[in-house]
């Protein structure tokens, strides 16, 4: 959403801070001829002083003889080391190399010798071995460096941050919940690990699990960094997708005040059929309890450029009872208490868009605040959320209910009212479940293209776009509305503004 190499492709986006200063590395490809062991042999680098605004550097490893696939970077003592996953001579992805630098800017490949294959006293030597995080550990009075990375083979330590050797897995207590069952790609695709607050947690992403095929990133949790770690039930899923893949990813980055996280998304329906862009940056939100989830980042705020009024747009109807607008201030939308006597009926009753077109092309930050009333509370809760209108028929809901599900898809109001949900949060997902009935809620949603993300309470509710079928790319959505179900909803207190996201020279 926020950036996207001014040529070419890139894929499983790295951010690291040094200095006062942000940077992304990833793999690259200058055109995609369907091939990934042959289209991804660089890495490609931006730079930023806000983590918002960024600058291509350019491709500082190109025309690699091998494969370069996801990487991560860490630093000892005054040079930086970089991994990412490769292919051996056998032709599986079963090899991490190493690459030093001064600088974060010049790279020097350390040779085969260096090359780190999986330690054949516990895994097998083809066993998938890719891109590892790198958590330094103050153990005894010094620094021990601990790597977790992608497969069966993937934990590794090192004494000086440079020569790494296996050890057995680390101890996983599920649970109760089912692993992942494909033996070669191992626990999860490890994409992130950090110590917060005294304790361990490492982040991966796999798809079909938990009943959705969509790709979704979870939590392990430990009490050291050498485990045993365990599922979060109460926040497992920390990001993704239930039926789709959109968002990809998350990956710690640590800054001189905060932990940050970044992921990266795309705009089409398959990552083969969208084009690429870093997500906007997260705070790694710890709560009382331990659970990990993704916040807002006040940095983000420097997305806000020019002021846009919409707050006194007139609200339109497009489905059910009129909306009641007063004097701008705010919009009220009715949805009666539907009732079956099988089964819940699972469609926003009103929808009702502000008569203003958005400059989505060009990216807008919209603040405001939802509030759901129940009517007959016997009968049903309330739901409310946004409405983000492509055409006069069809939209994308972002539908935020009162008994703990968000739920996101398309609205055809055509011949009738319809609505294919997509992905739904609930019960183990560390994102927002719904809203309290009665409760004032605040909100930020950055739209830029067909691309959008969306905060509740500086919560991540979800990063999306609106493709929802393979055989075109999504519309870039013309209005904001709101939707209703089973009570009254308001939408207040907006704010809008255009993104600003030149960089500044």
């Amino acid at each position: 959403m926020i950036y996207a190499p001014s040529v070419g492709r890139m894929k499983d986006a790295f951010v690291y801070w040094h200095d006062g200063r942000y940077y992304l590395f990833s793999m690259y490809a200058r055109q995609r001829a369907g091939d990934d062991t042959r289209d991804y042999r660089n890495v490609w680098m931006a730079e930023s002083a806000d983590g918002v605004h960024w600058r291509d550097a350019g491709a500082v490893i190109e025309d690699a003889p091998f494969p370069i696939w996801a990487m991560a970077v860490h630093r000892v003592g005054d040079a930086f080391v970089m991994n990412h996953g490769s292919f051996g001579a056998e032709g599986r992805q079963n090899v991490i190399r190493f690459w030093e630098s001064p600088d974060l800017r010049t790279w020097t490949y350390t040779g085969a010798e260096r090359d780190l294959y999986p330690d054949e006293r516990w895994y097998h030597r083809q066993s998938r071995l890719d891109c590892m995080a790198v958590l330094p550990v103050e153990e005894d009075g010094r620094t021990a460096y601990y790597g977790y990375a992608t497969g069966p083979g993937g934990f590794l330590r090192s004494e000086d941050g440079l020569v790494w050797e296996g050890t057995p897995p680390p101890p996983i207590e599920w649970d109760g919940l089912c692993p992942p069952t494909d033996d070669d790609e191992g626990m999860l695709e490890i994409g992130g690990a950090e110590c917060i607050d005294g304790r361990y947690y490492l982040v991966g992403g796999w798809f079909n699990m938990l009943g959705m095929s969509g790709y979704g990133t979870y939590t392990l949790v430990g009490d050291s960094p050498t485990g045993p770690f365990r599922p979060d039930p109460v926040a497992y899923r920390l990001c993704g997708q239930s039926l789709r893949w959109a968002a990809l990813w998350a990956r710690f980055c640590r800054t001189e005040d905060d932990v940050l996280v970044n992921g990266y998304m795309y705009d089409g329906f398959t990552y083969e059929q969208g084009r690429t862009y870093l997500q906007p940056l997260k705070r790694a939100v710890v709560d009382e309890h331990g659970h990990l989830r993704l916040g807002y980042w006040p940095g983000n705020d420097a997305l806000k450029g020019e002021p846009l009024d919409i707050a006194a747009a007139e609200p339109v109807s497009r489905h059910g009872a009129p909306p009641i607008g007063r004097d701008g201030a705010a919009v009220e939308l009715r949805a009666g208490p539907e009732v079956s006597s099988f089964a819940r009926v699972d469609v926003p009753s009103a929808v009702a868009v502000l008569d203003v077109l958005l400059p989505a092309e060009q990216g807008v930050v919209i603040e405001g605040t939802l509030r759901a009333e129940c009517e007959q509370p016997r009968l049903n809760t309330p739901g409310i959320g946004l409405y983000l209108e492509e055409t006069p028929v069809q939209g994308t809901a972002i539908l935020l209910e009162g008994m703990g599900r968000t739920c996101i898809g398309a609205v055809r109001l055509e011949p009738s009212l319809a609505v294919e949900w997509d992905d739904v949060t609930g019960p183990g997902c560390a994102s927002v479940q719904g809203v309290v009935p009665g409760r004032t809620h605040s909100f930020c949603l950055l739209l830029k293209g067909n691309l959008f993300e969306i905060y509740l309470d500086d919560l991540l509710v979800q990063t999306y776009n609106t493709t929802h079928g393979p055989d075109s790319p999504g519309r870039t959505p013309g209005r904001i509305g709101l939707i209703v179900q089973n009570g009254t909803g308001q939408l207040a207190d907006l704010k809008a503004w255009r993104m600003a996201l030149e960089t500044p020279l």
